[in-house]
């Protein structure tokens, strides 16, 4: 019996191989093999020595190895991706064309969604998922994420994230309209169309995402629209690539804030597909970098540290160190909430390294928003998780008092955080009057977001059995209706 179960198991495997071999014609997996005899490494060495890379050593996530991944590799059991492949080329000095992954090397910097192109589609059971990375995948995920209808969408597991994350109004009608009926979209009408996307970010941070997500639809739906009736060079179809997956960000961001996940996920996920068509890195990882927020606020630490992760890998050194930074800053806030504390202050460190480097004029338009006092409130929100609520209080109070006039639904998360902070330090009076003020200022704003994080510091004031937290809880109902804590 054991054998007769074997021999299936060898068939099975032999008939992948065979069918892998067919999708990527340029592998030949004993050259990897050859390669690990040639240095007279074993599999158990081979295997000891990936384990020894460090992440900040590297441009790429290594793989947790082992020897049994590494013998389904070479028997072209399995195709290497992305990591794997960097992991083998880095530890055995030998590049991918001598390793057998392709017969010869691509030219240019990877991008975040190399891992398609390679692999074929996102290793994930979800549908959805993989016909987005077909060939007309993109056009057909505009056409469902901008419906006026939408249907309801389910929910994506973390590792459906991880899996499709690796593998990666306007100013002159006439001129749009023009372009609209087949005529050239050129850099008049991608300026116009970007002026626009710029002033509905920043009105977002004003009135909240519930407000504007209607506007930013309607602004990506013309976009997709000029995308497929005009025409246009290599270069400004980029552009107009890189606008769409912009506003597919914004459109998810403001969805998220509304508490709408699942059409935030989707969102989300077509606005990377989009800026892998626009050969754009920073998009593509500060997309990656909003899905990570939203892990967090799902408290799905593990999936935001890889998605923080896979942006970095994924970009290749090409982003500003104001982009660096916002992606250290979320990496420790998803760090504290896996209570890894000692991560949490590296990647805390970090991110301030990168904001003292970073220069206003040199970052791209979409992170305007950030700044020192957006990493400070970053710290503090990882020290909370991390335990630590005194030094929370230490960088939360600061960024509070110092944050641009021009950026109130901000104020109410720093504000909120702050309160959770004081209380969680043994100082629920402070924290309470801190509320309070937060409610009044959370009035003005349609966002989800900002009443959950309201009920959270209603919750850690009632766990102080502070006699003022009944008090606060109507006050929180009566302003802006949040949920019960």
């Amino acid at each position: 019996m054991p054998t007769t179960v074997r021999s299936r198991s060898t068939t099975a495997e032999q008939e992948r191989a065979a069918t892998l071999r067919a999708r990527h014609p340029g592998w030949d997996p004993q050259r990897l093999r050859d390669a690990r005899d040639a240095l007279g490494w074993s599999r158990a060495t081979l295997t000891r020595k990936i384990r020894t890379i460090r992440s900040i050593d590297v441009p790429f996530t290594p793989p947790i190895a082992n020897e049994q991944t590494i013998r389904r590799h070479e028997r072209g059991w399995a195709f290497p991706g992305e990591d794997w492949q960097a992991a083998y080329t880095h530890t055995m000095g030998l590049n991918r064309v001598d390793l057998g992954f392709c017969t010869r090397e691509a030219n240019g910097a990877v991008t975040i969604t190399h891992r398609d192109l390679l692999s074929g589609p996102p290793a994930t059971d979800d549908e959805w998922v993989r016909k987005l990375w077909a060939t007309h995948g993109l056009s057909d995920a505009w056409e469902e994420v901008t419906s006026i209808d939408r249907r309801e969408f389910t929910a994506l597991t973390g590792l459906t994230l991880l899996d499709a994350a690796r593998e990666w109004l306007v100013a002159d009608p006439a001129r749009i309209a023009a372009t609209l009926s087949g005529r050239r979209a050129d850099a008049a009408v991608i300026a116009d169309l970007t002026t626009t996307m710029d002033a509905l970010r920043r009105l977002d941070d004003k009135l909240g995402g519930q407000a504007v997500n209607g506007m930013i639809l309607e602004q990506l739906r013309l976009v997709v629209r000029v995308l497929r009736n005009a025409s246009y060079t290599q270069s400004d179809g980029q552009a107009l690539h890189g606008i769409a997956a912009e506003l597919a960000r914004m459109a998810g961001w403001t969805a998220q804030d509304s508490g709408d996940h699942t059409t935030a996920q989707r969102l989300y996920l077509t606005g990377l597909r989009a800026a892998h068509d626009a050969d754009n890195p920073g998009i593509a990882a500060n997309i990656l970098r909003c899905m990570a927020a939203q892990a967090c606020d799902l408290d799905d630490a593990p999936t935001a540290v890889e998605l923080l992760r896979s942006a970095r890998a994924g970009t290749r050194g090409r982003l500003t160190p104001t982009e660096n930074a916002v992606i250290a800053g979320q990496l420790a806030v998803a760090h504290g909430q896996a209570g890894n504390r000692d991560a949490t202050r590296a990647a805390a460190d970090e991110a301030h390294t990168y904001i003292d480097h970073a220069r206003p004029d040199g970052a791209p338009p979409y992170v305007y928003w950030a700044s020192a006092h957006t990493i400070a409130y970053y710290t503090g929100t990882a020290m909370i998780s991390a335990g630590s609520p005194d030094a929370a209080v230490s960088y939360l109070q600061p960024a509070t008092d110092n944050i641009a006039h021009d950026m109130p639904r901000d104020l109410v998360f720093f504000r909120s955080k702050l309160a959770v902070a004081h209380a969680r330090a043994g100082a629920p009076e402070t924290a309470l009057t801190i509320a309070h003020q937060t409610i009044d200022d959370a009035a003005p704003f349609s966002s989800a977001r900002t009443h959950d994080y309201i009920a959270e510091a209603c919750r850690e004031i009632r766990a102080t059995r502070h006699p003022g937290a009944d008090d606060l809880t109507e006050h929180a109902r009566t302003i802006i209706g949040a949920p019960s804590p």
